[in-house]
């Protein structure tokens, strides 16, 4: 057995309703401790951890009203005091000026890409960053190959610090839904009987406001059907809401907020299909949970989802809503198609696990602590 580790984590996100990156960083760090209990992992945040549950982590702070300004400065002081063997950063940012080597996650390089989608705030802060933090990390970690190419093609880095490790959905997508818990949320979701699912946090890049256009142009063709879409509010989601609001269809588009984990499960079960049309994705988790449920998905081609589907989803043209409808209209009325989606994508879903993420993650710090570049396992 190798000797133990002790790496100081920014679990920031690991917070109430917490969506993708803190469902990784929870996910991530759970998996990790069950195969390896002896390795210390400090929970470092600026806001508490009244929601970190019963991991074995010991928490550090302090409070600080400002995470950036806690990142660049009461993290790095306290860092420097534990001496730990790295710090790791799940979340993009990571400190100017580190007091350790670290690790840092950059999940997708949307703000290069994309950064009309983006507050100016985080378009500014990021862009400006990210350059010196990825050339300065000991490695750089992505949650798909294409996100991967992205870094070594958009930031100034040695590629061979760059790994790609996929995601998986949570454990508890292992198992269906009981009766009970399915007749719980459909009463206490006000689910209709039939439905296609959307899942993600409302903002420009999900392209809801194309989702919920294909859906009319369907609709009338399936009466019975409705439009679910479940996420948070998010950043820059005006056009969202005006395509909601101007709807022939309001009374068969349900827009839930954020939903538990629980419900999310029951969510995914129920429905004919995940309808996932993002524009780009470091990965997509709702792709893999919905395989997982034995869902069809109809996703986008592009970014990373082709490579997390790796062909057991409907693939299409987010920016085509010719491609979106025909696609939708296929599902809702191909019942072989339908089929062979859900075959596919248990079998696909099978292939990813957290456990194997944690163990390929903690094997890129062994290979650092060796004086080793990290490789792409």
């Amino acid at each position: 057995m190798s000797a133990p580790l002790r790496i100081v984590v920014d679990v920031t996100t690991w917070a109430p309703e917490r969506t993708g990156i803190g469902l990784y960083t929870e996910r991530l760090l759970r998996a990790w401790l069950v195969d390896h209990p002896e390795d210390t992992l400090y929970a470092a945040s600026n806001i508490g951890f009244s929601e970190l549950g019963p991991a074995p982590m010991p928490h550090i702070g302090p409070r600080f009203p400002v995470r950036a300004v806690w990142l660049q400065t009461a993290l790095p002081l306290q860092t420097a005091r534990l001496r730990p063997d790295f710090a790791f950063f799940p979340n993009y940012m990571a400190p100017i000026f580190p007091t350790c080597p670290y690790v840092v996650t950059v999940h997708d390089l949307a703000v290069f890409l994309y950064p009309e989608t983006f507050t100016f705030k985080k378009r500014v802060l990021q862009r400006a960053l990210l350059p010196t933090l990825v050339r300065r990390a000991a490695a750089v970690l992505t949650p798909s190959e294409a996100t991967r190419r992205d870094v070594i093609r958009l930031l100034p880095c040695d590629p061979e610090r760059i790994v790609a490790i996929p995601l998986a959905a949570d454990d508890s997508y292992n198992s269906m839904p009981t009766a009970g818990e399915v007749a719980l949320h459909r009463q206490t979701l006000k689910l209709p009987d039939h439905y296609v699912l959307a899942v993600g946090t409302l903002e420009p890049r999900k392209n809801l406001s194309r989702l919920i256009s294909v859906f009319e142009r369907v609709a009338s063709a399936h009466p019975e059907v409705h439009l679910v879409i479940a996420g948070g509010r998010g950043w820059r989601d005006e056009d969202i809401h005006s395509a909601l609001q101007q709807s022939p269809l309001q009374a068969r588009i349900h827009k839930l907020g954020y939903v538990s984990a629980e419900a999310l499960r029951v969510l995914y079960h129920e429905a004919i299909a995940l309808c996932y049309p993002s524009l780009y994705e470091g990965f997509g988790l709702p792709v893999a949970e919905a395989m997982a449920m034995g869902t069809p998905v109809l996703t986008s081609r592009g970014s990373s989802l082709d490579e997390v589907a790796a062909g057991a989803a409907l693939a299409v043209d987010p920016l085509s809503l010719d491609e979106m409808a025909g696609g939708l209209s296929r599902l809702l009325t191909d019942d072989s198609l339908r089929f062979e989606l859900r075959q596919k994508g248990l079998a696909r879903a099978s292939q990813l696990s957290w456990r194997l993420a944690a163990q390929q993650t903690r094997a890129v710090f062994e290979r650092l602590r060796a004086g080793e570049k990290p490789r792409q396992p």
